[in-house]
C-alpha cells in the first residue's frame, strides 16, 4: 500500500519578509572618462550588440607614452533610469558585460569595476583577474543576493548619477579591448513574499508570485501533504496533491501571503 508522504517544517522552511522582484537588464545612457591611460572610445557602443562596441587600445605592458598605456583610463557609466519602489529592500545587483579582445592569448583583464554614486565608488571592487577571450563572451558580476558590500537604497539606485566605474589592464602585447553591450539588473523585495529557504536538497524557489517545490520521495505515494511555515513556526500554507514516479512538483500562487 502506498503511504502518505509529508514535507515537515524541518524540510521546508521559508523566510516571509519580501516579494522577490527585479528590474532590468537595463543599459546606461550616461558616459564619461577620467584619469590617465588609454582613452575609451565610442562609449555609447555599449547600448546594443551591433559590432560597434566601446573600446580601448592598450599598449604593450609596461609601456606608456603620451597617448597609449597598458591600462585604460576610468570609464563611468550612469543613468540607468531605474524606477524601483521606494519601499523596496535591495537584495542584489547583477552586471552583464559582453567583452572581447582582438587577438588570441592576450592578457587584458579588469583592474577596477565598482559601483558608484555621484562619482564616488561605494562597496567592494568586483574586478576579475581572468583574461578576456578573443570571441565575444558575457562576463557576469554579482547576482540576486549580492549588494556589492553596500546597503543600497532605491533612491540611490534610481538616481541618474548612480552607475559604475570601469578600468582595464593589459599584461601582454599591444591589443584592443571592446565592450559591445553592458546591462544591469537590480533585485529587490517588496515585503509580502518569500526571500529565502533552508531546505536543501529540495528544489524550492520563487518565480514572480509563484512558489515551486520539486522534491524526490523515498517511495511512490498517493498523496503529498505540503506544509509551509515561517522560520518562527507559523503555518502559512497547507495543501495535499497527488503524485507518482517518486517525484513531487508543486506550483502555488502565494502573493497573498504576508
Amino acid at each position: 500500500m502506498k503511504k502518505l508522504f509529508s514535507l515537515s517544517v524541518l524540510m521546508v522552511a521559508f523566510t516571509f519578509n519580501g516579494l522577490g522582484q527585479s528590474t532590468g537588464p537595463i543599459v546606461p545612457s550616461g558616459y564619461a572618462t577620467s584619469g590617465s591611460g588609454a582613452s575609451w572610445g565610442n562609449l555609447s557602443g555599449i547600448q546594443s550588440v551591433d559590432n560597434n562596441p566601446a573600446y580601448a587600445d592598450l599598449a604593450q605592458y609596461p609601456t606608456c607614452n603620451n597617448f597609449l598605456c597598458y591600462h585604460s583610463n576610468l570609464a563611468s557609466f550612469t543613468n540607468f533610469a531605474f524606477a524601483i519602489p521606494t519601499s523596496a529592500i535591495i537584495t542584489g545587483i547583477k552586471l552583464d558585460i559582453l567583452q572581447r579582445v582582438n587577438s588570441p592569448g592576450g592578457g587584458i583583464h579588469d583592474s577596477i569595476l565598482v559601483l558608484a554614486l555621484n562619482g564616488n565608488p561605494l562597496g567592494v571592487d568586483r574586478a576579475s583577474a581572468l583574461n578576456w577571450y578573443d570571441t565575444p563572451t558575457i562576463q557576469t558580476y554579482g547576482d540576486s543576493t549580492d549588494t556589492w558590500g553596500y546597503a543600497w537604497t532605491p533612491t540611490e539606485l534610481n538616481d541618474p548619477n548612480f552607475g559604475f566605474q570601469y578600468m582595464l589592464t593589459n599584461t601582454s602585447y599591444d591589443q584592443a579591448a571592446s565592450v559591445d553591450q553592458l546591462a544591469m539588473t537590480v533585485y529587490y523585495d517588496l515585503g509580502n513574499g518569500i526571500t529565502s529557504q533552508t531546505s536543501a536538497p529540495w528544489q524550492i524557489g520563487f518565480a514572480g508570485n509563484e512558489l515551486y517545490v520539486n522534491a524526490p520521495a523515498s517511495q511512490n505515494y498517493d498523496k503529498v501533504q505540503v506544509l509551509v511555515s515561517t522560520i518562527t513556526g507559523e503555518l502559512v500554507y497547507q495543501s495535499e496533491i497527488g503524485s507518482n514516479n517518486k517525484t513531487m512538483e508543486l506550483k502555488q500562487d502565494v502573493s497573498a501571503l504576508e
